[in-house]
């Protein structure tokens, strides 16, 4: 029954997680609104990856409560303060606490999971994970309905609700390090998988308007995609935990696949499915990392995810909008070759 509130609990977290990085592209147009920002929003960003890295390190330690419970509750305090803040520098601080409650729910949401049932991890990781897609498609889809206020109410109820369900977790279990390849070759597996999901959702929308495919069509699509990453962690997750590496291979083929049609104006809008094939890698290679070297390393995971995400998007500016699906294409080949390598390596080792 224990492990049945802390899998919910973690559901919850991670849930949190898909709304915080989903919330200043959906709440923008209100940010607009309330407070006439322009480029401020750029403060916003700063102060949640600052909170971001501090909430990761403190993850790191081999306690999670009353950390875990109180990363939550922190963020229900920070989103109800979003919501009812009088000048944007008090959002831009908040941003800060929202984004140490990230770090800290993102890694302990994971670790806390894949130390349920370790024989089923790859397979739980992925099912739990399909809180951060649902998250993310939620937030603009909520804030599109329904008044910002309540959604952020709601949100930080949420939250608390995800508290009470994580109060007494237990600490970090023991993990015995395993033979096999060094750490950095899943890390930069990670920052090259995280930047193919970064720059397909910043990008190909971009590319797709080149086209001459509407705003709109693009929004839709993107959410899409969106849903089918949760979609593919869900339906994927028992599939993939067979033979981890073997099926992470097989699913990049099919991506590469999908990209080769994304280049073809015809048959470009189909992107959206990338997402079901990706859906299921960072939370495999979370789990293979989590297995060989422990909790300790799963804040590094998240560091290389961070960057990934952050600077391969930012290069992908520096293409002509045409070359956007090669970009894209030529990434996935490169990860898919990364994980043969990798798998390589393991069953060498």
């Amino acid at each position: 029954m224990a492990n049945v509130r802390l899998f919910w609990g973690s559901f919850v977290a991670l849930f949190l997680v898909g709304v915080i990085v989903a919330l200043p592209g959906a709440a923008l147009p209100e940010w607009r609104g309330r407070y006439a920002v322009g480029g401020e929003v750029s403060w916003f960003f700063t102060a949640l990856l600052l909170g971001l890295l501090l909430g990761v390190r403190l993850a790191q330690g081999g306690r999670r409560h009353p950390l875990f419970p109180a990363a939550l509750g922190l963020v229900g305090l920070a989103l109800w303060g979003v919501a009812l803040a009088p000048t944007f520098p008090l959002v831009v601080a908040l941003a800060f606490l929202l984004g140490l409650g990230e770090g800290v729910m993102n890694v302990h949401g994971n670790s806390l999971v894949g130390e349920l049932d370790p024989r089923r991890r790859v397979e739980l990781l992925n099912r739990v994970n399909v809180a951060f897609g649902l998250g993310a498609v939620f937030t603009p889809f909520a804030l599109t309905l329904l008044p910002y206020t309540g959604v952020l109410t709601l949100a930080g109820l949420l939250a608390w609700v995800g508290a009470l369900l994580l109060w007494q977790a237990p600490a970090v279990a023991h993990t015995p390090r395993e033979r096999g390849p060094g750490l950095w070759p899943f890390l930069l597996v990670v920052a090259v998988y995280t930047g193919l999901e970064g720059a397909l959702a910043a990008w190909n929308r971009v590319y797709l308007e080149h086209l001459g495919h509407s705003t709109a069509l693009g929004g839709f699509l993107l959410s899409l995609y969106w849903l089918f990453l949760a979609l593919g962690r869900l339906f994927l997750a028992g599939r993939v935990a067979q033979n981890p590496l073997g099926a992470l291979k097989g699913l990049l083929l099919g991506v590469l696949a999908l990209l080769t049609l994304n280049l073809l104006p015809p048959t470009a809008l189909l992107f959206p499915l990338t997402g079901f094939l990706l859906g299921p890698l960072f939370s495999t290679l979370f789990a293979l990392v989590q297995a060989r070297y422990g909790h300790r390393a799963l804040g590094g995971l998240l560091y290389a995810g961070a960057t990934g995400s952050t600077v391969i998007p930012a290069l992908f500016a520096l293409l002509p909008t045409a070359g956007i699906p090669y970009g894209l294409f030529l990434l996935a080949l490169g990860l898919f070759f990364l994980i043969s390598g990798l798998e390589r390596r393991v069953a060498h080792a």
